[in-house]
């Protein structure tokens, strides 16, 4: 088991969280809080980095997902950003390759 942090950041009017350890269900307690209080803001933009999350489990694609659908209603503009091969291969296994916003 991997320990869990966010460092937060503000880009201009956007907001970005840098994740690290693993998004499994422990974690989303810890995370989801955050994302709250951050949509609550009302950023432009809000970018979530994964380049230091090894292993997503289905309470971390389904929080990715309310997340993303959240941003969507609140007009906030949601990217996925540093996502390694493994994490794109559970989100593309998971169909959610296309719809979860993810750069390269």
């Amino acid at each position: 088991m991997t320990d869990f942090t966010i460092d937060e950041r503000t880009r201009g009017d956007g907001a970005e969280l840098a994740l690290s350890g693993d998004l499994d269900m422990s974690a989303t307690f810890v995370l989801e809080p955050v994302l709250d209080r951050v949509l609550a803001g009302a950023p432009g933009e809000l970018v979530l980095d994964l380049a230091e999350v090894p292993f997503v489990d289905s309470s971390g694609l389904g929080l990715l997902i309310a997340t993303h659908e959240r941003a969507g209603r609140a007009g906030v503009d949601m990217a996925i950003a540093g996502a390694g091969p493994e994490i794109q291969r559970v989100f593309h296994i998971a169909g959610l390759a296309g719809v979860l916003p993810v750069r390269s």
